[in-house]
């Protein structure tokens, strides 16, 4: 009898075995599925993150430069039609950077859009600014040239802005899965 207890007892001890071994196979199987959904999720945050970021940064650059350009054509004789074109362009473009930002207010993080706001009201102001100019009267040169300055502080503000938001936008997709 104690013989028949033995062999009970080591056949229970192999099954026990065997379960456990069971178990944590089944353990660390769903733990690297896991790790793995993980992975893929912070890979996918991030490539919807870029091109969110993207969405917005070109319509905004597009739009700098068509300021930019407008602003140069008020050198010299101003040249009126090249203006008019060039704020056509511009508030086309930050139609579109409007859109996108709504978008990376989703997307986020706070960081980015905040940087996305300082970038599209800034390009806002610059506009402002030039349709001011334009439609300044000829006969009040101190506002003209007013205007001309801060158009040349809003230019290099709008640089900042824009390398702002890009080290965000880096140090966001830096951040996913990390």
């Amino acid at each position: 009898m104690d013989q028949g207890w033995a062999a009970l007892l080591g056949a229970t001890v192999g099954v026990a075995g065997t379960v456990l071994a069971s178990a944590i196979t089944g353990w660390s199987a769903r733990q690297q599925v896991r790790a793995q959904a993980r992975a893929e999720h912070a890979h996918w945050r991030r490539q919807v993150r870029r091109d969110a970021y993207g969405a917005f940064l070109a319509p905004a650059s597009e739009a700098q430069q068509a300021l930019k350009t407008a602003g140069r054509a008020f050198v010299g004789e101003p040249d009126v039609e090249e203006i008019d074109r060039r704020l056509q362009q511009a508030q086309e473009q930050l139609a579109l950077a409007q859109a996108a930002w709504a978008n990376l207010a989703v997307e986020g993080p706070e960081p980015v859009e905040q940087a996305a706001r300082s970038v599209y009201t800034t390009l806002k102001s610059m506009q402002t600014t030039l349709l001011a100019l334009r439609d300044s009267p000829a006969d009040a040169p101190d506002d003209g040239v007013r205007l001309v300055e801060r158009h040349a502080v809003e230019v290099a503000r709008l640089s900042e802005r824009i390398g702002e938001f890009t080290a965000a936008a880096r140090s966001a997709l830096d951040d996913i899965g990390g």
